[in-house]
């Protein structure tokens, strides 16, 4: 066997690596994304079932935090944005994707109404800074979806 032989075997293997690591890494994350979400959406099916006209849910968006040396704070949100995985649409009677939370809602009986968001400040701390006539502010928070559903039947 060759040089070049060894090294597109070796290729395969850890694109089979990365692939299975990856399929793994997303089965944890709808397992995450399954525990936050269910809650809500029996919350949403039992709001329904009462008779309900209205549905209120809130749900964490995002974490922020960072140090500001102009008093102000600074965003952190931890990385890169996340990408959106390709949905695949259901059949007739079929589930929606696992981490569309507001369609697994509608698919209750629901109809979005109105979505806003809200930044909500967890904590402050400053420190003062020795070369700086500024003091440095450290403000942690999280942005909340705030989502309004009318009963659509």
């Amino acid at each position: 066997m060759g040089m070049q032989e060894r090294w597109q075997r070796r290729q395969g293997e850890l694109t089979a690596e990365n692939e299975a690591r990856d399929a793994e890494d997303l089965q944890r994350r709808d397992a995450v994304v399954e525990a936050a979400e269910s809650p809500i959406v029996a919350a949403a099916a039992d709001a329904f079932a009462r008779g309900d006209g209205w549905f209120e849910a809130e749900v964490d968006q995002r974490s922020t935090s960072g140090w500001s040396v102009y008093g102000a704070a600074a965003v952190d949100f931890g990385g890169p944005a996340p990408t959106r995985r390709e949905i695949t649409r259901p059949g007739p009677g079929g589930a929606s994707p696992r981490s569309d939370l507001l369609s697994r809602i509608e698919d209750e009986g629901w109809s979005l109404h109105t979505a806003q968001y809200v930044y909500v400040q967890l904590s402050e701390e400053s420190r003062p800074n020795g070369l700086l006539s500024k003091d440095r502010v450290a403000v942690k928070g999280k942005i909340v979806g705030l989502y309004l559903f009318r009963r659509a039947r």
